[in-house]
């Protein structure tokens, strides 16, 4: 649920977007160039929070810190509409809210290494990640109509309250750090789960020597290119599908959601798979190659404004790209000592997304200015041709 409710905060510029071109009176570049900064700029804070602030997230404990989180992202939701009309201060608010969801992912992949064994880390991961997917099939249809009836601000103010009513409880009734500080767990059963979570050796060292790794060079470029790819197609998939002839704004609310329940469809797939075959990096190493051959494909349909082929391209491609997001934090998990799982994740997650999604906005950005050409179309491939071997290597140097 937080991370449902984080990506709504996330996610809201992009259905926007198309609504705060026309108030700007902003042309398709234009639109291109500051859709991207605005996106980009999240990313940038985003990235900083990973590697800069998971450290003394982890000192105060992923409860404590969520709930910290949810109050600040809810904040700085709310100022990105209050402040909009000064540029300045709208993008200081994307920099801000990304700082402050920056320790989210770290704190959840330390809950996951805390209470579930590697056999079930894709699977648990993927039941917490299952809330980005679960927020990008709903946001259309949550936040389109209210955007397009009452304005875009009234979505972000709508977020800014609806995060602290939601989220928060939650938190304090749900979440504890470990099983033995749980009250409504047992001491065998605490006892049992911590057994069971275990810890892997690979020996221990300072989390930035990770850099010096072989496998965790591996997995940190794929994952930048990962969402260089992922995360330019998600951001700007509801403007790209609004460019289409004959799509109005109002059917953004159905039309963006059928490639995002894809996506979850797929992450529930991949995941089951990746647990039962325990080759998690070569079961997304095959899935990234139908990622580049479906995403090109439906640019192309895209461009020849055949929406039906476009949306089912795009769908299946984005079902694609979830064969990577299933297995993502288990694969660095493997690699990190268990002790220093937060912090190895927020080295992992803050460099993948601050260079990868402050790109991806950029890469499908050329998309969105002027239709797909040849250029944009073997650079999409390409990337997602070099996740898979990247994934590959890696899956050769670790069995899991």
């Amino acid at each position: 649920m937080t991370f449902l409710i984080a990506y709504y905060d996330r996610l809201n510029i992009s259905l926007a977007m198309p609504l705060i071109a026309a108030e700007n009176g902003w042309n398709d570049a234009e639109t291109a160039s500051n859709g991207a900064l605005l996106m980009g700029l999240f990313y940038a804070g985003y990235g900083v929070a990973n590697i800069f602030l998971t450290p003394l997230a982890a000192r105060i404990g992923a409860r404590r810190s969520l709930v910290v989180i949810v109050l600040l992202w809810s904040l700085f939701t709310a100022l990105g509409a209050l402040a909009s009309q000064v540029m300045t201060i709208f993008m200081a608010s994307r920099v801000l809210l990304g700082l402050s969801e920056g320790v989210h992912p770290p704190m959840m992949n330390q809950l996951t290494n805390s209470w579930f064994a590697p056999d079930e880390r894709s699977r648990a991961n993927s039941t917490w990640v299952s809330g980005l997917f679960l927020s990008i099939l709903t946001a259309p249809i949550v936040l389109v109509p209210i955007m397009e009836e009452h304005g875009w601000r009234t979505g972000f103010y709508v977020l800014a309250v609806g995060g602290v009513l939601v989220s928060l409880p939650l938190v304090l009734r749900f979440v504890y750090d470990l099983p033995t500080t749980h009250p409504r767990v047992g001491a065998a059963l605490a006892a049992e789960l911590d057994d069971r979570a275990g810890a892997i050796d690979v020996g221990d060292h300072p989390t930035w020597r990770l850099l010096l790794e072989r496998p965790f060079q591996l997995i940190m470029l794929g994952g930048i290119i990962n969402n260089a790819v992922a995360l330019g197609i998600a951001g700007w998939l509801p403007t790209y599908l609004s460019s289409l002839d004959g799509v109005r704004y109002a059917d953004l609310s159905f039309l963006a959601a059928i490639p995002y329940a894809a996506s979850l469809l797929g992450l529930a797939m991949w995941a089951v798979i990746g647990d039962k075959t325990n080759r998690r990096a070569l079961v997304a190493a095959i899935g990234y190659l139908g990622t580049g051959i479906l995403a090109t494909s439906a640019f192309m349909a895209g461009t020849a404004q055949i929406v039906w082929l476009t949306v089912t391209l795009l769908s299946l491609s984005v079902f694609c790209v979830s064969s990577y997001t299933a297995s993502e934090f288990a694969l660095v998990q493997r690699i990190v000592p268990r002790a220093q799982v937060a912090n190895g994740v927020g080295l992992y997650n803050g460099l993948t997304t601050m260079i990868g999604g402050g790109l991806g906005p950029y890469v499908v950005g050329g998309i969105i200015d002027g239709g797909a050409d040849t250029k944009d179309l073997v650079t999409i491939f390409g990337l997602c041709a070099a996740i898979s071997i990247l994934l590959t290597l890696f899956s050769r140097r670790v069995a899991y």
